[in-house]
């Protein structure tokens, strides 16, 4: 008998993702006045803290489920400080109706956004660190804990000690080995903090962090150069900065990741947003997105691969594609779901996938040139008009039939 079924499992999550300064702009954040390399001021970003009530519209029609962050400058104007009466109450509304609709809600306390003061004071380079964000993780939890289902401590803090402390495209914007070890240090201490706190007091809530994930792999698996440059990229990127917060497993509920596609090493990485690269994989045929070669099996792999390591559940945090072109979307979201569906049929405990994004957002250290959103965003417009694209109508037939339908 066939193990195959049409249908994702039972009460398996489908939704979007968002971050706070992506959509809601700088605010008092290391990344107010901030330029994208493609010319754009941050500011406002798509002014969702504004827009907020139009644009659950979409949140809501987009999945059974939204994984987001909030502003923590909003909340918390200095270490220790009491939150933020309006912006509790502005953020409430968000939980509400959230739940009012019976969605799951993914809360991510730290998206590549720390306040101002905190960011000054040296940011998670400093000692102090773990346990000024450990205070605002707590008042948070306080206000909000009844409406949340699962918590990410960290999105990608691998991506983020590495692009903003490695290479350099994250403020501080600076090459520095030894303050990426200490803000990495200082993350996974303020990750435990928190695990420990959440398992004490608020045990049915799912905590872990979500993994930026990106196979690499070589054209010339008899390269020796590349080779030395896959360990270089995997030791950087990946596990040995996983581990960290992991703690063989002890630390997390489930293993969630961010995944988007895959790196080759041929004589020069082939990278689709530089023109060589771009140029070489057109000639060897391989489908691209704006940023990433399009490689869905890769996803697949990478559940199998992190489950069999942590015996952990398995949550897809992010998986998107970028690019102007919706049917490229379009094709490509049902192409990754199709691998989900393959590991979730084999047993696999898959707890579910969030689409990145809901929106065109800013896309962070490029600016809004960079299209991921089921929800198309007119900058062009004075009222940066919304309007749902063909793949976010097909992602809603998807969570509305738990299935994969045809294109």
């Amino acid at each position: 008998m066939s193990l195959v079924t049409e249908k994702f499992p039972d009460n398996f999550i489908l939704g979007t993702a968002t971050s706070a300064f992506q959509i809601e702009g700088a605010g008092e954040t290391e990344w107010k006045g901030f330029i994208g390399t493609d010319g754009t001021l941050l500011d406002l970003a798509i002014d969702h803290y504004r827009r907020y009530e139009e644009d659950l519209d979409y949140i809501l029609y987009l999945g059974n489920a939204y994984r987001f962050s909030m502003d923590w400058s909003k909340l918390q104007k200095g270490p220790f400080s009491p939150l933020d009466r309006d912006a509790i109450e502005h953020y409430e509304k968000i939980f509400k109706t959230l739940k009012e609709n019976n969605k799951k809600v993914l809360l991510v306390f730290n998206h590549f956004a720390n306040p101002l003061w905190f960011y000054r004071s040296g940011c998670w380079t400093n000692k102090n660190s773990p346990v000024w964000f450990f205070d605002y993780a707590k008042k948070a939890l306080e206000a909000f804990s009844e409406y949340i289902d699962i918590i990410n401590t960290f999105n990608e803090p691998n991506a983020y000690i590495n692009l903003a402390y490695f290479f350099r495209e994250f403020p501080p914007k600076k090459f520095n080995p030894v303050a990426r070890r200490m803000a990495l240090s200082s993350m996974a201490k303020a990750h435990s903090l928190l695990y420990d706190y959440i398992k004490e007091k608020y045990p049915n809530i799912l905590v872990g962090i979500s993994h930026a994930h990106i196979v690499v792999e070589v054209m010339n698996p008899k390269g020796v150069k590349q080779q030395l440059i896959k360990k270089s990229f995997d030791y950087i990127l990946n596990e040995p900065v996983h581990e960290y917060f992991t703690k063989k497993g002890t630390k997390i509920d489930y293993v969630g990741f961010s995944y988007y596609g895959r790196i080759l090493i041929d004589k020069f990485l082939l990278l689709p947003y530089e023109d060589r690269g771009r140029k070489r994989m057109d000639e060897l045929g391989f489908p691209h997105d704006d940023m990433w070669q399009l490689y869905p099996e890769g996803l697949y792999k990478q559940i199998k691969f992190f489950h069999e390591k942590y015996k952990k559940p398995v949550l897809i945090t992010e998986n998107g594609t970028c690019t102007n072109d919706d049917e490229i979307r379009k094709s490509s979201l049902q192409d990754h779901l199709t691998f989900i569906k393959k590991a979730c049929d084999e047993k696999i405990p898959v707890i579910g996938y969030f689409h990145w994004s809901t929106f065109d957002n800013y896309e962070l250290y490029h600016g809004p040139s960079r299209r991921f959103g089921l929800t198309a965003v007119d900058f062009k417009s004075p009222k940066l008009e919304r309007k749902i694209k063909e793949s976010g109508h097909y992602y809603h037939k998807v969570v509305e039939s738990n299935s994969i339908p045809k294109i």
